[in-house]
């Protein structure tokens, strides 16, 4: 990595060799300013990306803290996994090859010491649950999970669809 500019460091992408004269500068290096510097470069674009953080990957790092590692990831790859939406942009990138993605039954575990909620990624399951936990809410709980009911039928490929010219 090179020199910091007002604490901002600049990540530089290398490949492709039919450069263009064009340059392209993206600020953050997140998924998708990663993603965005990949993509220019497999173009022909030189780049140049901006992180002020000490390591890439924004919100898709993790920390530790004392004797926890919090992941705030993994919601990140929702859509990756094989025949989902996003899983051709990860194959582009090179970063599904020889991996296998797990599809996990339980996403989240909060507690306060004496009661847990376990937020299961199935929403009958975690509808289920969570009346157990607080049967007085069980309105309000139901209508939340009838929303991700209907989350789960988005099609979020047009997220990942090119707009036509």
């Amino acid at each position: 990595m090179g020199a910091r500019k007002n604490g901002v460091r600049p990540l530089v992408v290398k490949g492709n060799n039919r450069m263009s004269d064009q340059k392209i500068i993206i600020i953050g290096a997140g998924v998708a300013g990663l993603a965005a510097g990949c993509y220019a470069r497999m173009n022909g674009y030189r780049t140049e990306i901006y992180e002020m953080h000490s390591l890439p990957g924004g919100l898709c790092t993790s920390w530790e803290r004392k004797g926890y590692t919090f992941d705030g990831c993994i919601h990140y790859l929702f859509g990756s996994g094989e025949g989902q939406p996003f899983h051709q942009m990860w194959r582009d990138l090179g970063a599904v090859q020889g991996r296998a993605m797990i599809d996990h039954a339980v996403y989240q575990h909060i507690t306060d010491g004496q009661h847990t909620l376990i937020v299961y990624a199935d929403p009958d399951r975690l509808e289920r649950h969570m009346i157990e936990l607080s049967p007085a809410d069980a309105p309000h709980i139901r209508a939340l999970c009838d929303g991700v009911r209907q989350f789960t039928r988005f099609d979020m490929s047009a997220m990942y669809t090119v707009p036509a010219r």
